[in-house]
């Protein structure tokens, strides 16, 4: 089997890995309630990494027999540098700034009390089942997987792009999450779950603004948008973000100036980082 044929196997057996993570373990449930009928400790509303341990590790070793495959079908290595960091900001980043602060105002202002209303309307047990299931995407391990499997399959396959991604993927996203903490701290906003208005101060732990879900995925999403040659990838990526950050308004966990705000801080986290991390174009 050639080389970009394992590639393609290993990118699908990812994708399967990925989809059976935000559905774990409700197939085990589901195989269970056909023919077993055994206590199993665990629902369809479980998940991984937050309910169920001891069901956790039964996935962890089918992640973990990927990982050998991929390191198995490996092709010869190359040597993988990595890019100096480049400390010159454009000014762009500072109108990014500016232009996402008057975005997140313009929605506070107009969009938040309507938006939530219009959320509340439209709640239905298939809604339901959807927020559940975006929300899987951007917490628990969902991302770490996202970034390690990069990191493995540009060292099995020798693609240093690949390896660039998971490297700038874990440099935004931890700032981004940093920062998007501290923020939270200042703010306090209340979420609207609790429906005390969105000057209610709570306790940092349960704050609204922002969104550490949305922060990540846009985080990562806006690496591959920025960097990644894929047209078919990048968009997948912004998909999935945003499906991300709407499950989070739906699920009333956020409001929208909160999603619009996390959204901007992991793009404009993403693209620092993939300036900083790109290497300069030779001189002609």
């Amino acid at each position: 089997m050639s080389i970009d044929a394992k590639r393609r196997l290993a990118a699908a057996a990812f994708v399967a890995l990925l989809v059976l993570s935000v559905f774990w373990p409700e197939p085990v449930v589901d195989i269970n309630r056909l023919c077993c009928n055994a206590p199993l400790g665990v629902d369809e509303l479980s998940f991984l990494g937050r309910e169920a341990p001891s069901w956790d590790v039964v996935f962890w070793c089918l992640a973990g027999l990927l990982a050998i495959a991929l390191m198995h079908s490996s092709a010869p290595p190359r040597d993988f540098r990595l890019p100096r960091l480049r400390a010159s900001f454009p000014p762009r980043v500072l109108i990014s700034f500016v232009a996402a602060a008057a975005a997140v105002m313009l929605t506070w202002r107009f969009a938040d009390a309507p938006i939530t209303a219009w959320a509340e309307r439209i709640q239905s047990d298939a809604v339901q089942d959807w927020i559940r299931l975006a929300n899987r995407f951007g917490g628990g391990m969902n991302p770490a997987m996202i970034v390690l499997f990069f990191y493995l399959a540009g060292v099995a396959y020798s693609v240093p792009r690949w390896k660039q991604y998971a490297l700038s993927m874990t440099l935004a996203g931890a700032g981004g999450g940093v920062l998007a903490q501290i923020i939270k701290y200042a703010a306090g906003r209340t979420r609207p779950e609790l429906w005390l208005g969105p000057f209610q101060h709570a306790r940092a732990s349960a704050t609204s603004f922002p969104s550490g879900h949305t922060v990540g995925a846009f985080a990562l999403a806006g690496v591959l948008l920025f960097t990644s040659p894929s047209r078919a990838l990048r968009i997948a990526a912004v998909v999935l973000a945003i499906g991300v950050g709407v499950s989070r308004i739906l699920a009333f966990r956020h409001w929208t100036s909160d999603v619009v705000a996390s959204a901007a801080v992991g793009l404009i986290a993403a693209w620092i980082v993939s300036q900083l991390t790109k290497e300069p174009r030779p001189v002609e």
